[in-house]
């Protein structure tokens, strides 16, 4: 059989080498997990339908399966007309792949070229992220399945941690449209205070180093009056969860003439 030319138009599937052929319907495997992908419009089933029923099914638009498995990859509105209209066997090209996950992937990339990915899709496919490798070693995988997704490749990676760390009922409302992935990784990811830091000084342990010589110059300065050399002092050492703890190494006639801690913070 001659060799068709690639159509160009988006949804239009392409074998590796454009080569159709024929195969009976009932041949063809539904994977429960693969055609879900699909939103299948009743109307556009009956409009191929009732073309097919006029004018025979067109070797120009075949379904893709997956190479060796029979697996429908795209092509579900035109092979669920195809069985209405009461087709025995249809055209089909293949697509060979190297795992399950790269089968996936190309589900995802025929679905990104029809319409925006959903929320729920974006969480499925970044789940794959860290089984997949570029074959080329060229590149960051996440790139690579952005820009062929028409995603940000920062939402693949968000999609990735809320994927992996959201709660269920996130990610079911992600599922039920009733949250965004940037949502989701916003709300959870939200920075946490860091919890104080005491420096305990008893028999059995002695103050860090750096924290003995600063108790020391802190004190000595105080007696100096010079006020704004131990703030200086304490901004510079300290992060903002560490200087109430160290405040509570200090003798209470020290702190007594410091500033109070919200003035410290200037980190």
């Amino acid at each position: 059989m001659a060799k068709l030319p690639t159509p160009s138009k988006p949804g239009f599937n392409a074998g590796d080498s454009y080569n159709v052929k024929y195969i009976r319907i009932d041949k063809i495997v539904i994977d429960p997990e693969i055609s879900k992908m699909f939103n299948l419009s009743e109307n556009v089933i009956d409009e191929i339908c009732e073309s097919i029923k006029k004018d025979g099914y067109h070797k120009e638009e075949p379904v893709t399966l997956w190479a060796g498995h029979n697996i429908l990859l795209d092509g579900h509105q035109r092979y669920t007309a195809a069985k209405r209209a009461g087709e025995v066997e249809i055209p089909y090209v293949e697509k060979t792949f190297e795992s399950r996950d790269d089968v996936l992937l190309y589900t995802f990339e025929r679905q990104a070229i029809r319409r925006n990915l959903s929320g729920a899709e974006i969480l499925a496919v970044s789940k794959l992220l860290p089984k997949q490798k570029q074959k080329n070693g060229e590149g960051r995988a996440a790139k690579s399945w952005a820009d062929r997704l028409g995603v940000s490749e920062d939402m693949v990676y968000k999609g990735k941690w809320v994927a992996e760390n959201a709660s269920e009922e996130d990610i079911q409302d992600i599922k039920e449209g009733k949250a965004t992935v940037t949502g989701v990784y916003r709300k959870n990811k939200q920075p946490k205070e860091p919890k104080e830091v005491e420096f305990i000084k008893n028999n059995a342990q002695s103050l860090p180093e750096k924290v003995e010589f600063l108790k020391g110059a802190v004190i000595l300065l105080v007696e100096k009056k010079e006020i704004k050399a131990v703030e200086i002092l304490i901004n510079h050492y300290f992060r903002k969860n560490e200087k109430r703890g160290f405040y509570d190494l200090l003798p209470e006639a020290v702190t007594a003439q410091l500033p109070r801690l919200p003035l410290l913070v200037s980190d």
